[in-house]
């Protein structure tokens, strides 16, 4: 069973190493507005989506660090940090709005 953070890491280094990052913010809002609990089956909340997101915009701003591999790390550049940034107050309303109004980011 995947954690809400391990899921988080794995958005984040999607997002650090896409090469159009608003398709791949896109993205991750899709695949968040459609996990679900696997005890339960039940679609992730809004506050389990919102701290996956912080997770993802900490790591993405610097705060966090991601092992890829044995001793490497991944680092993402500024332009990464803009576009999260800049994209922030749109991808929470999408967030709660969940899958009944999935919307383009772009």
């Amino acid at each position: 069973m995947a954690t809400i953070t391990s899921i988080a890491n794995e958005m984040a280094k999607r997002f650090i190493g896409a090469k159009d990052k608003k398709y791949e913010l896109n993205t991750i809002i899709y695949d968040m507005n459609y996990l679900v609990y696997s005890n339960t089956k039940e679609p992730l909340g809004y506050k389990a989506k919102s701290a996956m997101f912080t997770h993802i915009f900490d790591v993405v701003a610097g705060r966090e660090t991601l092992q890829q591999n044995e001793g490497e790390v991944l680092v993402p550049d500024f332009n990464d940090i803009v576009i999260f940034f800049e994209k922030r107050d749109s991808i929470l309303k999408r967030l709660k709005a969940g899958i009944h109004q999935q919307c383009e980011l772009n």
